[in-house]
């Protein structure tokens, strides 16, 4: 809980917070982003603002995995598929301004840390609430690294070196060859954010134990992710578009992209 003026808030409070103001300003900042850094003209200086309520007062850094999630090793680090170059999670960030940062997200993510922390899957399983506000903070996630996608530029090739003609584009749209799809998943990620109800999505998320001593994440844009936290003992894998009726086909779909990645199972039975 966050102490505010003398009074306690429920981290619940603070996921209704978000989600009315992205309800609230959800088209202004993927228009904005869309213009800004896919659609509009290079040379233009743009001005930061934040991704969540669109401000441009008190603009700070979020980093797209939270630092507690990686285990605060400023050496780790993941490959940029598009352009095959090394990325530190320290360094992946996205605009934020100080109230969505400081307050709305590090709430949220202080109680993410505390369900993990409370649940052993060995004496007892998530609450509703807890699996809910898990597949919200997962959606989060997919959001910042979509803008993360938006607002990185291409520059080279870990191969190919610099290719002049693609240079400034972001590595979101030569991703998907289609500014509008990338404005599409965009307000997509937003209203999955923004949604209430969770029910439809509960069979789309895998958890289980850990069997690695480290980190370990991959994860496609709007498609699915693959989280395991050894911190916690813990592991995820969510679709964020898919829905099933039956959870041992989702639990195989899941394990079958986690071996095409891994070669193995990572995850404990």
């Amino acid at each position: 809980m966050s102490s505010v003026k003398g009074k306690f808030v429920g981290s619940n409070d603070e996921y209704k917070k978000l989600r009315v103001l992205i309800r609230k300003r959800a088209k202004y900042v993927a228009d904005r982003l869309f213009d800004d850094y896919v659609s509009g003209p290079i040379s233009t200086k743009i001005i930061p603002f934040c991704i969540i309520c669109g401000s441009e007062e008190n603009i700070t850094d979020e980093h797209v995995l939270p630092r507690w999630v990686f285990e605060n090793d400023s050496s780790r680090s993941f490959t940029i598929d598009v352009n095959q170059l090394p990325k530190r999670y320290i360094g992946a960030t996205v605009p934020a301004c100080l109230h969505c940062n400081s307050v709305i997200l590090n709430d949220i993510e202080r109680d993410i840390q505390k369900t993990l922390s409370l649940v052993d899957l060995q004496r007892r399983y998530y609450t509703t609430d807890e699996w809910d506000n898990v597949i919200r903070w997962l959606e989060i996630i997919d959001y910042k690294f979509q803008v993360f996608d938006m607002i990185t530029k291409f520059l080279a090739h870990r191969k190919m070196g610099f290719i002049p003609a693609i240079a400034n584009y972001p590595i979101a749209v030569i991703r998907d060859l289609s500014e509008f799809s990338v404005k599409s998943k965009c307000r997509h990620a937003l209203k999955r954010i923004s949604r209430k109800d969770k029910n439809a999505r509960a069979q789309s998320l895998m958890v289980g134990r850990t069997i690695q001593k480290s980190f370990h994440y991959f994860h496609t844009s709007g498609q699915f992710i693959h989280l395991e936290i050894p911190t916690y003992n813990k592991a995820f894998f969510y679709f964020f578009k898919r829905e099933f009726d039956d959870d041992e086909i989702m639990r195989k779909e899941a394990l079958d992209i986690i071996g095409y990645v891994y070669g193995s199972d990572m995850i404990a039975p």
